[in-house]
């Protein structure tokens, strides 16, 4: 009898459980908008919770799920869609899109353009961090458009002979070389703002971001290094504390020549 009971009460809650899915879905399509050919916007529903969905031929690339600056998020993945197609109108290379840092914000940006913003709602919601969300959003954008997902090294071209965007690991050293010469001959201070390049000129002053957390400093080169395969750029400890690189010990960063020079 307890049996019998028990599969009939089983029985029961499958019938709500079915019920509830008719009124609410898993998965739902509301509203449909068409940025260009191939990319576009999706209102959805996931149970019975409002998504943004960004599409590029079909596949979505990145999904909404918080409101900001009083838009949903249906409308927030628009203005990505549009943003999306207008970069793409203007046959700007799918390789060019990046995990990237604009104004302390992680992003993803195309050919240094900002494309969505990653705020730390979205990273909880995905359990991950902004940085990788980003990173996520941005390979599904790069092979849905037919491109090969981000690599550790990068140069991004401005159109011009210069080369002065680069997206790359970098480390740091500090205690253990102060007082000692520099390949430059400055004394080394771990607490300058100082960084080691392979090749670019001494003096020359670059803008390194933490892609992490959207912090940046800019040093000057005086040393050479680090000549560990993988790696670009050596902070000093102090411009590595900066940008709360320190405890993380390497960390994927933006470099911005200010100047003339290439990097990588």
């Amino acid at each position: 009898m307890k049996r019998l009971v028990a599969v009939l009460w089983i029985i029961l809650m499958l019938i709500f459980s079915v019920g509830g899915w008719f009124q609410y879905p898993l998965y739902s399509i509301e509203n449909v908008v068409m940025a260009s050919e191939g990319v576009g916007a999706r209102q959805a529903r996931i149970g019975g919770r409002e998504v943004g969905e960004v599409i590029i031929h079909r596949r979505v690339v990145l999904r909404v799920r918080t409101t900001a600056g009083g838009l949903k998020p249906f409308d927030r993945a628009v203005i990505i869609a549009h943003r999306l197609a207008d970069y793409a109108d203007n046959a700007y290379a799918p390789d060019a899109i990046f995990p990237d840092a604009i104004n302390g914000s992680i992003v993803v940006s195309w050919q240094g353009k900002l494309i969505a913003t990653v705020d730390a709602a979205h990273a909880k919601l995905n359990h991950t961090t902004e940085y990788a969300l980003a990173k996520v959003w941005a390979d599904n954008m790069r092979r849905a458009l037919g491109s090969a997902p981000v690599p550790l090294e990068h140069v991004l071209d401005n159109g011009s002979d210069e080369v002065i965007t680069a997206f790359c690991v970098a480390s740091w050293y500090g205690e253990r070389f102060h007082g000692r010469s520099t390949a430059s001959g400055d004394v080394f201070d771990h607490l300058a703002l100082t960084a080691a390049h392979r090749y670019l000129s001494f003096g020359t002053q670059v803008r390194v971001t933490n892609l992490h957390n959207g912090k940046s400093v800019v040093v000057t080169i005086n040393d050479r290094g680090p000549y560990v395969r993988g790696r670009v750029i050596d902070l000093s400890s102090g411009a590595a504390t900066a940008i709360g690189l320190k405890d993380r010990g390497i960390g994927s960063v933006k470099l911005e020549v200010m100047g003339s020079g290439r990097v990588i």
